[in-house]
């Protein structure tokens, strides 16, 4: 297993949700897995749970991820500063989102998923 992704905390009635992915091992970093899984789960979250709104938190340290996010489609909506602790440091907490009018992309082929 390369890592997992998720859409959790989902509401229906709002239609929104937040995005987790988590990839392990460094190796199987920076080789586009994130961002193809990152693709496939909002394809799956707007056009197939009708969501209207995905959003994340990442920390301010994790450029990289940041970068991927950026090239999804998401859109940075908010910072919490100063919110994480780490190795005698502070780091903002920055919220970003994704709206269903912005994501214009199909990824899933599968035509029998309903």
């Amino acid at each position: 297993m390369i890592g997992t992704i998720s859409l959790e905390n989902i509401n229906y009635i709002n239609r929104s949700a937040k995005l987790g992915i988590f990839i392990g091992e460094e190796k199987h970093r920076g080789k586009g897995i994130g961002k193809e899984a990152i693709q496939l789960i909002l394809d799956y979250g707007f056009h197939y749970l009708n969501l209207n709104s995905i959003q994340l938190s990442v920390f301010a340290f994790n450029e990289r991820a940041i970068a991927c996010y950026k090239k999804c489609g998401f859109k940075e909506v908010g910072r919490l500063r100063e919110a994480y602790y780490l190795n005698g440091k502070y780091y903002d907490k920055i919220l970003m989102d994704i709206l269903k009018s912005e994501f214009n992309e199909t990824y899933i082929r599968n035509k029998y998923i309903e």
